[in-house]
């Protein structure tokens, strides 16, 4: 997906208001053939311990049509069936920050670095995929489209937020999770009961410069404007919740280093 032509918007002035999105679910086709490829297979990897799917013994009696047994929650009901997101005036009221290294490392074989840079060069929307932890997919379950997200560089030098990305399309099933060839291929995953999930995203803003993993814990100290940040009280999350106070503050930061330049 990485390509060489750069996004068309390269700033961001003001959080944008949106209005309640209309379409359904988005995200990559659930065939994987029609799923874009990346030049980079990225992420950060935050495998928590397997979760296993409790599957309840079949009822005792079992009089009604037997495809109840088979039936199963398909992925774009379950992200419809999450909050808009918005206020009643369209205002994003939820944010989010997702990480990915910048730096090579390899899974499996493959390169799995990708960089805001990577991002402003994606011609298509692109896939956010491998996430292996279910706290972070149900993160990505509740993103709704136009929402902003904070890119950030993770085991960089430093590490840190660089820029603004927003969702282009919703949670439908990760395909990578099927793929023995991929990084995060898992073994465990069930094609007729997916666990896996997804969202799209679009390259909007790069900062002038980092806003740094030190600068933001100096802010999250005991009664400080980030204490409650997500990426501080869970650093081992690589999709995680933003409110729009931390949003706020962390413009601030970021503006303002560009100030000082």
């Amino acid at each position: 997906m990485a390509g060489t032509r750069k996004s068309t918007r390269n700033s961001l002035i003001k959080v944008p208001v949106y209005t309640e999105a209309t379409s359904e679910s988005e995200q990559v086709p659930t065939k994987k053939t029609r799923t874009p490829k990346s030049t980079r297979q990225k992420r950060v990897r935050d495998v928590d311990e397997d979760v296993k799917d409790a599957n309840p013994p079949p009822p005792k009696k079992q009089a009604k049509s037997p495809k109840s047994a088979s039936s199963r929650p398909k992925p774009a009901q379950t992200s419809k069936t999450n909050p808009s997101n918005r206020t009643p005036d369209g205002q994003q009221e939820t944010f989010w920050l997702l990480k990915a290294e910048p730096l090579p490392r390899y899974e499996n074989g493959v390169n799995v670095a990708f960089s805001i840079d990577d991002l402003q060069k994606c011609t298509e929307p692109e896939p956010w995929t491998g996430v292996r932890n279910h706290q972070a997919k149900n993160n990505m379950l509740a993103m709704r489209e136009g929402d902003l997200a904070f890119f950030y560089h993770s085991n960089a030098k430093p590490s840190g937020i660089v820029g603004i990305m927003k969702v282009v399309k919703e949670a439908t099933v990760d395909e990578s999770a099927f793929d023995p060839k991929d990084p995060y291929y898992d073994s465990k995953s069930d094609r007729e009961n997916p666990k896996w999930f997804h969202v799209h995203v679009g390259f909007v803003r790069k900062f002038d410069d980092v806003v740094d993993l030190h600068e933001i814990k100096s802010s999250a100290k005991s009664g400080g404007p980030l204490e409650k940040m997500q990426l501080v009280t869970n650093s081992r999350l690589s999709v995680s919740r933003v409110t729009r106070e931390e949003w706020d503050f962390i413009i601030g930061l970021a503006e303002g280093k560009g100030d000082e330049n």
